[in-house]
C-alpha cells in the first residue's frame, strides 16, 4: 500500500470513526441523498441519453446502494463503484448484483482500469468535500467520460457557521457539553466547509467541464452540479 493512500485511509477512518456504523449511517441517508429529485434529473437529463449498454460509475460508493439501485433501473448497463474504505469495500461487495464491480482506488489520485472516452455518467454524491483536493479525480472523469457525458456533483459546501450549527444537535455554549464532541463537531464544521459552489464549479470548468446546472441545497449548505466533458 502506498503512502497517499494509507493517508487518506487514516484520514477516513477519524473522520467516520466507527466504520460499521458509518456503513449502516449511509443506508439510512440513501434515499435522503438519491430522492424523487434526483431521479427526475436523472432520467430527464442524464439517462435520456444512455444507448443500449450504458456504463455508470459511482465515486466513493460507500455500502454500494447507488449500485443496486441502478443496475435495476437499467439491467444492461455496466455499474461501477469506486471505493478505498475497507469497510465500505466490504459492504459494498456483499451480494452485490451481477452488472456491478468495485474498484479499490483513492480518488486523490485515481488511475482507474478504464478507457478513454468510455463512460456515460459518473456520479459523486458527498465525496469531494473529504477530500484534500478533487483535481486529480475531475481530470481522471474528464478521461474516463465519453464527449457529452455526464458528471453529476451533489456535496456539502461553505456556509456560515451560525447557520451550520443550527442543525446541530450539540448545544455548543454548554460548558457541560463534551469535549470530544464539541471538537468532532467543529472538525465536521471544517470539512464540510472546504469549498464553496463556486469553488467547485472553477476546478470543474478548469478540469475539462461545461457547467450545466448549478443549484444551492439545504438553505445553500449543499450544492447540486450537473456538468458535461467538453
Amino acid at each position: 500500500m502506498n503512502d497517499k493512500l494509507q493517508q487518506t485511509k487514516a484520514m477516513l477512518a477519524k473522520h467516520h470513526k466507527d466504520g460499521e456504523a458509518f456503513v449502516q449511517l449511509m443506508k439510512e441517508t440513501y434515499t435522503g441523498r438519491f430522492n424523487e429529485d434526483f431521479w427526475a434529473l436523472w432520467n430527464a437529463q442524464i439517462a435520456s441519453k444512455f444507448g443500449d449498454s450504458p456504463v455508470i460509475v459511482d465515486l466513493g460508493t460507500g455500502p454500494g446502494e447507488f449500485l443496486r439501485d441502478v443496475i435495476q433501473r437499467h439491467p444492461a448497463a455496466r455499474v461501477i463503484g469506486v471505493e478505498c474504505a475497507e469497510y465500505m469495500l466490504q459492504a459494498a461487495n456483499d451480494e452485490l448484483p451481477e452488472g456491478c464491480e468495485i474498484i479499490a482506488a483513492d480518488l486523490h489520485d485515481p488511475h482507474l482500469p478504464l478507457d478513454d472516452n468510455s463512460v456515460d455518467a459518473v456520479v459523486a454524491s458527498v465525496v469531494l468535500h473529504e477530500m484534500h483536493q478533487p483535481v486529480r479525480t475531475m481530470q481522471e472523469m474528464q478521461r474516463c467520460l465519453k464527449p457529452g457525458g455526464l458528471f453529476y456533483v451533489m456535496d456539502w459546501v461553505r456556509a456560515p457557521l451560525q447557520q451550520y450549527l443550527a442543525d446541530a444537535e450539540l448545544d455548543v455554549f454548554d460548558r457541560n457539553t463534551p469535549l470530544d464532541e464539541l471538537e468532532d463537531l467543529f472538525i465536521h464544521f471544517i470539512e464540510h466547509n472546504r469549498f464553496s459552489i463556486d469553488d467547485l464549479e472553477f476546478m470543474l470548468q478548469n478540469t475539462g467541464f461545461k457547467v450545466l446546472e448549478k443549484t444551492p441545497l439545504k438553505n445553500g449548505q449543499m450544492a447540486r452540479l450537473l456538468v458535461e466533458k467538453r
